[in-house]
């Protein structure tokens, strides 16, 4: 989504928004420490994208060097097959 075509779809009416702050209760990840404790900061800020030909959206960071620590905090796996 983020070169501008939707994955279902295939349309280009794909948009996104990283001007503003995308507001919901789950827009954060909250990162833990090896010991399960939450970290003393945030997660990253997420920019909302949607394609208004078929309504799929997705969630993308923001800024990619707030999550390079994620493979290390618990409860986090990588997705394989």
């Amino acid at each position: 989504m983020k070169d501008g075509r939707c994955p279902m779809c295939n349309s280009t009416e794909v948009y996104a928004n990283h001007t503003v702050r995308f507001f919901s209760s789950n827009s954060k990840v909250y990162l833990r420490d090896e010991n399960g404790n939450p970290e003393p900061k945030t997660g990253p800020a997420f920019v909302p994208y949607i394609c208004i030909n078929c309504g799929f959206s997705a969630m993308y960071v923001q800024e990619m060097e707030a999550i390079k620590e994620l493979p290390k905090t618990a409860g986090w796996t990588k997705v394989t097959k």
